[in-house]
């Protein structure tokens, strides 16, 4: 079985390590995408390091994190 994730937040690491405790507290998969990382890795920067970090969430649960995260 196949786990689809979709994008849900975008900012910083701060902002995105928060999210991830939030998620993980109710039990929501999520992947979070450190493009500034990615980037470094890959031999060139991000130009705009305050959205550099991208949470995506699993599809099914998707409502279930925006109710958590108003």
């Amino acid at each position: 079985m196949t786990i689809e994730y979709v994008y849900f937040f975008s900012g910083s690491m701060i902002e995105s390590n928060a999210l991830a405790s939030k998620l993980s507290s109710h039990n929501i998969k999520f992947i979070i995408k450190d493009e500034q990382n990615s980037a470094n890795l890959a031999g060139f920067g991000v130009p705009n390091y305050l959205f550099s970090h991208k949470v995506f969430v699993n599809k099914n649960d998707l409502e279930k994190a925006k109710l958590i995260c108003r």
